[in-house]
């Protein structure tokens, strides 16, 4: 609950909640899969919990390095994080992550199944363009050193604003998890990303896109 100070010993509460920031935008607290907050993380182990209640903790991989102010620090070579989460093959889902440093063109989070298409979200796809995935792929020009990128549905979006075109559609089933730190590519992470993430969350949903600029706003602040 908000409080403010109106004296020495005294404060004035208001009745107002206080809204998780991957709930921004009026998100249902049922259509957040997972969410991760690794900068401010009390250690490296309490950034692997999920907050969103649902138990769907992220596990390793192998162990990025951490701290409070980066969150977890990518090296590009073996780092990488799994999660429980299977993408539908419908576009059914979002993704979102908050990131800065990035010095490769690793994938930040993401999983599938191969030639069945993935789900996922790339800041540089190779030094001209950056990269999302839903079934279908599509690289609008410009590659992201840092800032909040995103997959909702069928739309692509760079700090809360559409990215590119609509993304196709599934061509088949999957069966892989999304990785954070790397694309689940038929259970190996690959590429895999050099930089850091300070904060990840997974729907079930398509978010609207009014929602996507109140969660980017909401990660930015972390």
């Amino acid at each position: 609950m908000p409080v403010m100070k109106v004296g020495p010993g005294r404060a004035l509460l208001y009745s107002g909640v206080v809204v998780p920031w991957y709930l921004s935008g009026g998100i249902e607290p049922a259509n957040c899969i997972a969410a991760y907050k690794a900068i401010g993380a009390a250690s490296l182990a309490a950034s692997y919990l999920d907050l969103s209640g649902n138990g769907n903790d992220a596990f390793l991989g192998n162990a990025p390095g951490w701290d409070v102010v980066n969150g977890w620090v990518f090296d590009g070579i073996a780092d990488y994080l799994k999660t429980t989460f299977v993408p539908a093959n419908d576009q059914s889902q979002s993704l979102m992550v908050q990131f800065t440093g990035t010095a490769n063109a690793g994938v930040a989070a993401g999983g599938g199944d191969g030639p069945n298409g993935y789900f996922g979200v790339r800041p540089d796809a190779g030094g001209a363009t950056h990269r999302f995935y839903n079934g279908g792929i599509i690289s609008p020009a410009g590659a992201h050193v840092a800032g909040n990128i995103a997959v909702a549905g069928a739309q692509g979006y760079i700090n809360g604003a559409a990215s590119g075109g609509a993304i196709g559609a599934w061509p088949g089933a999957t069966v892989l998890s999304v990785f954070i730190g790397a694309l689940n590519q038929g259970g190996v992470p690959n590429p895999l990303y050099q930089g850091n993430i300070q904060a990840v969350a997974l729907y079930d949903c398509v978010l609207t896109p009014s929602q996507v600029v109140a969660v980017a706003a909401a990660m930015a602040a972390l």
